[in-house]
């Protein structure tokens, strides 16, 4: 599988704490703010607005009303077209609101990057919340996902993305009545970005304490060897234009209920079939890239929105 993260001075964009998901990245101290971290995965270019001009009759050129072009000023990579109401957010003032949490020891920065060629980045950091099967050391750890773009494709994104200590799933999955994402407008003013901060932390200990409701229903319910097969077929539904593919699937999210890491203890269970199934989707399922898992596993792509619906048959039973 190739990897998309951008590299700057023979130096891959990716600071992290710990080895991420997709293994690359160096090392930083824990303990560091929202600048620091941008300025550790090498993401501290800076990007500007750029009128867009057309060549017109006998050879002038003309500016083209209310478009402009997004841009890298280290290397002149253009980014996408937006109006003349858009405003760039620099990397290192984009994710400031998330400081206060960090120095209040609410959070941990634990890694940055940058996905395609610096259009859009992002700092995950590790929450004090978490999610435990009773009676067991099955743990779910909550980490919040933050993301800015420069193509105007939409402001700063705050996503909750819990993930399974035992075998790194990631169990992003939509809630009843339960938000697990929110929308930051960058602004500078300490106040605002205090109530941000607030807002943020109130919505991840909603979602947690969900969550940990929802799981622990799960690990009390039994499935039968035929469920689970009844279940995959339902999640992957047959398709006589790519029936190999499809059978392939289901091949293998089966033997991700089975054999996964940590299943042994989880099999025969709700829970159990939920992570085989998000074990293939973070593991074993091929992606074109880095973007791409980004996409369908952080963010609301194909993968979450499966991860949902077994949620929701598993929840029905």
């Amino acid at each position: 599988m190739a990897h998309n993260l951008n590299e700057k001075d023979g130096k891959t964009s990716f600071a992290s704490t710990e080895k991420a998901w997709h293994g690359l990245g160096q090392i930083v101290e824990k303990a560091m703010t929202s600048e620091e971290a941008i300025k550790l995965a090498n993401l501290d270019y800076d990007v500007v607005k750029e009128p867009i001009f057309c060549e017109g009759q006998n050879g002038f050129q003309s500016v083209v009303p209310n478009n402009f072009v997004t841009k890298r000023t280290d290397n002149n990579e253009i980014f996408g077209i937006v109006g003349n109401r858009y405003e760039i957010v620099q990397n290192r003032d984009a994710f400031t609101f998330f400081d206060a949490i960090v120095g209040s020891g609410q959070a941990i920065f634990e890694t940055a990057g940058v996905l395609g060629k610096g259009e859009r980045i992002f700092i995950s950091a590790k929450m004090p919340s978490y999610v435990r099967i009773a009676g067991t050391d099955d743990v779910t750890e909550m980490y919040t996902m933050l993301t800015s773009s420069h193509d105007g494709t939409g402001a700063v994104i705050a996503a909750i993305t819990p993930i399974r200590v035992v075998c790194q799933n990631t169990l992003k999955m939509a809630l009843r009545d339960t938000k697990n994402k929110i929308s930051i407008r960058h602004t500078t003013s300490a106040e605002a970005k205090m109530a941000d901060a607030h807002k943020l932390l109130g919505i991840v200990n909603t979602y947690t304490e969900a969550l940990n409701a929802s799981v622990n229903q799960l690990a009390l319910k039994k499935v039968s060897d035929l469920q689970v097969k009844n279940l995959i077929a339902e999640l992957f539904p047959s398709d006589a234009k790519v029936e190999t593919r499809i059978t392939n699937i289901r091949d293998a999210v089966s033997k991700s209920y089975f054999e996964g890491i940590g299943q042994e203890k989880v099999l025969g269970t709700a829970w159990g079939f939920l992570n085989g199934v998000t074990h293939y989707l973070s593991h074993e399922k091929e992606y074109k890239d880095a973007d791409t898992k980004f996409e369908n596993l952080v963010m609301e792509g194909a993968s979450s929105k499966v991860t949902d619906k077994a949620m929701e048959l598993l929840m029905a039973l």
